[in-house]
């Protein structure tokens, strides 16, 4: 008895198989296909009947599929049971096939035009008769680039243009390079003579970008097909004539025309793909940079070591899959001498170009400025479910920038707004491994959760999104606004609420392990390598005398800066055994953020990791503290230093000092040292009130150091830094608890 039967409808060009497509079976249906005539007509494969499909049924399938593209026609499968919909899942074949639900939905797709192709025309070039094959999917609009802009291959489509190649260094004095884009494969020839040729093939071409200054993009379908009469040789005089002909008597009204051409030489074949320019062959100008290879016409040709598929029996999808790293021998501008041997033409001739400066997702700011190319790059790639964006700036931070995103979809409604941030590769990979390992884990509900990253050369960006927030009237505040605007009352149950609630799954639940102060908390490590120049350029103190004296103060005391360059480095893998818990590790007020309704929100994950548990309440000390302090004038300066003075007296972190402060700046001194206070609370509290304060004191140290750095402060907040580290040295110098 047959396991499996087949039904021909040769009229609707259906195969019905009922049974199983096995070994047995994928045989038969191998013969039943190459028994219908191959004529550019869809076909219909119904499994609605058929319940197992093996891997010998699995190639019969794949086997019709590539004969019914070598044919530029489709292969509909319809009616997929839930079992074989599962083998194909498990095949990864679910993209790669066109699966309709029934039959009735695939003839819908071949009457309304998808499927159906055109007749061929012909038409006479002297005495030979050509044919031209138009072709349904072709790209009916290109796109001009007329502004230097960062695209990637994918954006590009079939291209030519003027650019550079792909992953080089900056070359803004330097002739640009001609390049030809072939799908994920790119040729560069170079406008300096003393560099090579060269190629580029992307294994993903949306995320492979390069620097364009103008080009022509040609889509990613092409219009059809030209075909020798007769197997032989044509000169490229003779196909520049019948080229001609095409364009005049087929394509009228086109202007520019790309061309694609295989060539099957069995000495050498190659893949050329050349610009037709819109003011006729005989016109040596391509767009409006001039470029001295161009001898011939703007193009490139491809040489490849091996031809194991004719290319007058495949698609140009199979043809460009040859044009692989291993198989491309050489690439060169195109050769008026050429010769090719049974050559096939894809012809891309879009009726119109666009000047439209984005076909896929808009980008705009929200004042008009000018973005960044490279940033708006980086932006495509992340907001590919959008139109269009709206970036507007939040803040610059010190290794990074934070833009607000409202993004709309493809119907024009607005979405859920979104963070994006762009920092240098290493941050960026950092921060989104480490907001996966230590946020989302942990404070999943109040922090931001990574949608994507992308990178382009040593810049990457990263796609925040904010669960909870919605609606078109959500608004995001920085924690700065609220300790800016609102009274103390306002400010300490918030912060319990952050520090004791929302972050209590990182602080509450402490881990005895072994730490290195001076190892774990050196700024120098971090991003203040150049802190020892910039201390004798902003405070003319060096690190070299043990003591330093300055005109404010008439006594001298302990360098901060000699001992951060000796002490943490002689001391440096010294140990001893403390709570440590997950830490932001950058903790600030600019990257904790509350909507309306005073949601909390944490993003900035790039320095998270476990660590001193401490680590990030003597953070936003330094910043209460040190950052904000009122020290405008000569006066300030010596009340504010008075009050540091009494505050950093105490030896035990259970011992609050009274804040003691005679200026004219009160209110905001004891907002500040309030929070200070509070920070200090929470700390005893996640050490599980162990009162030792070095650890607390290696972690002022990491931030109240470095402010000198800080290009944004003014210089007594930097001398109240340098006083502050020294305090908090001498202190550390003078214990006995610590490790010999």
């Amino acid at each position: 008895m047959a396991r499996m039967e087949i039904t021909t409808d040769e009229l609707l060009r259906c195969i019905r198989i009922t049974g199983r497509l096995d070994a047995a079976g994928s045989m038969l249906l191998d013969q039943t296909v190459a028994a219908l005539p191959m004529n550019g007509q869809d076909m219909i494969l119904d499994l609605s009947a058929c319940h197992y499909l093996s891997s010998a049924g699995i190639r019969s399938l794949l086997k019709a599929h590539k004969a019914m593209h070598s044919n530029q026609a489709k292969l509909y499968i319809t009616g997929v049971t839930a079992d074989v919909l599962h083998v194909l899942e498990i095949a990864g074949l679910l993209r790669g096939f066109n699966l309709e639900p029934d039959l009735e939905e695939a003839l819908k797709k071949i009457r309304s035009g998808k499927g159906t192709k055109t007749a061929p025309t012909t038409f006479a070039v002297s005495d030979e008769t050509w044919s031209y094959h138009p072709l349904s999917e072709g790209d009916h609009e290109g796109q001009r680039i007329t502004t230097p802009r960062v695209m990637s291959f994918g954006e590009l489509g079939f291209a030519i243009g003027y650019g550079f190649l792909p992953g080089t260094p900056d070359k803004k004095d330097t002739p640009p390079d001609l390049f030809a884009i072939l799908g994920n494969c790119g040729g560069f020839l170079p406008g300096d003579p003393s560099d090579d040729a060269d190629f580029r093939i992307a294994s993903d071409p949306f995320r492979t970008g390069m620097p364009v200054l103008e080009a022509l993009c040609f889509g990613h379908h092409p219009s059809g097909t030209l075909h020798c009469p007769q197997p032989g040789k044509v000169a490229w005089a003779r196909l520049l004539q019948v080229v001609k002909t095409l364009h005049r008597e087929i394509l009228p009204g086109r202007r520019e025309i790309l061309l694609v051409i295989s060539d099957d030489n069995e000495n050498s074949p190659s893949v050329t793909t050349v610009l037709i320019p819109d003011q006729g062959l005989d016109n040596g100008t391509f767009l409006s940079t001039p470029f001295a290879q161009v001898k011939f016409l703007p193009g490139i040709t491809f040489r490849l070591a091996d031809r194991s598929v004719k290319s007058s029996l495949i698609p140009l999808r199979e043809l460009l899959s040859q044009l692989t790293i291993d198989n491309i021998t050489g690439v060169e501008p195109p050769d008026p001498e050429t010769v090719f041997e049974n050559p096939t033409l894809w012809v891309f001739g879009p009726e119109k170009f666009t000047d439209s400066p984005d076909k896929t997702v808009k980008v705009s700011t929200r004042d008009g400025a000018p973005f960044e190319s490279v940033k708006a790059f980086l932006t495509r790639l992340l907001y590919t479910d959008s139109s269009s964006v709206i970036v507007d700036p939040l803040h610059g931070g010190y290794s990074a920038q934070t833009f607000r995103v409202s993004s709309f979809d493809h119907e024009g409604r607005k979405m859920r707004p979104t963070v994006l941030k762009m920092a240098h590769r290493d941050l960026i990979t950092r921060e989104s491994e480490r907001c996966k390992q230590f946020a989302l884990p942990f404070i999943f509900n109040n922090s931001a959760v990574v949608l994507g990253a992308e990178f382009y050369g040593n810049t990457g960006a990263l796609r925040y999104n904010f669960v909870g927030i919605g609606g078109e009237s959500s608004q995001l505040k920085w924690l700065t606004h609220y300790y800016l605007t609102t009274e103390i009352s306002f400010l300490e149950p918030l912060f319990d609420k952050i520090f004791l609630s929302i972050l209590q799954p990182w602080y509450g639940q402490p881990v005895t392990k072994t730490i290195l102060p001076f190892k774990d908390h050196d700024p120098t490590f971090t991003f203040f390598a150049g802190i020892y120049q910039i201390a004798k350029e902003t405070l003319d103190i060096g690190p070299e005398e043990q003591s330093i004296t300055i005109p404010e103060i008439n006594h001298p005391f302990l360098n901060p800066y000699w001992y951060l360059k000796n002490e943490f480095a002689r001391r440096r893998e010294e140990q001893m055994i403390y709570y440590t818990g997950i830490c932001h590790g950058d903790l600030n007020m600019q990257n904790i953020l509350l909507d309306e309704t005073m949601n909390v929100y944490l993003i900035d994950f790039s320095e998270t990791k476990p660590r001193s548990i401490i680590s990030d309440f003597a953070r936003l000390e330094a910043i209460f503290l040190i950052d904000n302090a009122p020290v405008e004038t000569p006066a300030d300066w010596n009340d504010y230093l008075g009050f540091l003075r009494h505050f950093y007296e105490p030896l035990r972190l259970d011992v609050f000092p009274e804040v003691i402060y005679h200026g004219r700046h009160r209110e905001k001194v004891m907002k500040n040292a309030t929070l200070a206070l509070k920070m200090r609370e929470y700390a005893l509290r996640s050490a599980k009130n162990d009162p030792n304060p070095v650890p607390y004191y290696f972690a002022l140290l990491e931030w109240v150091l470095p402010v000198v750095c800080y290009t944004s402060l003014p210089l007594p907040n930097k001398k109240i830094s340098m006083i502050v580290s020294s305090l908090l040295c001498q202190k550390l110098l003078d214990r006995d608890s610590l490790p010999d």
